[in-house]
């Protein structure tokens, strides 16, 4: 995940200090991602998730898919377009006068563990209080 967050980080033109302004989290712990002592944690991924809500959620966590959502453009190429998200929807005075209310899209965040596998019992001991043990194995 740092690779991918590291890339996103790329594609938004920003130095390690912005994208961690951005982020509003310290420069060190980035830095600590970015050279794999510390794993990304939830927080950061919630972070980028609401700084940058275009960036597809899994993509930044599992790899899977593009980087962007459907449709979704980064506010750098809106900026460079000329285009927002106000002025999308007035091509005429018809559409305004008869809105359709959409439903807001539902997102459910599904948390992974693939990082290690899961790990099973292969010996007990238990150690008496006369100096002796016993050992069990599977």
């Amino acid at each position: 995940m740092k690779d991918r967050i590291y890339q996103l980080m790329k594609y938004q033109g920003m130095s390690q200090k912005e994208f961690a302004a951005t982020l509003c989290v310290a420069e060190g712990t980035l830095s600590g991602i970015f050279t794999g002592r510390t794993r990304p944690t939830n927080n950061i991924v919630n972070a980028i998730h609401e700084c940058f809500p275009h960036i597809s959620i899994n993509w930044l966590m599992f790899g899977e898919g593009d980087m962007l959502l459907d449709g979704g453009s980064s506010q750098d190429e809106e900026a460079a377009s000329g285009q927002s998200d106000l002025f999308a929807g007035a091509s005429s005075p018809s559409s305004e006068a008869n809105p359709t209310p959409s439903p807001a899209p539902q997102i459910q965040e599904v948390v992974k563990y693939i990082d290690k596998p899961q790990r099973k019992i292969t010996e007990i001991r238990v150690f008496y209080d006369d100096g002796t043990f016993e050992t069990f194995s599977s």
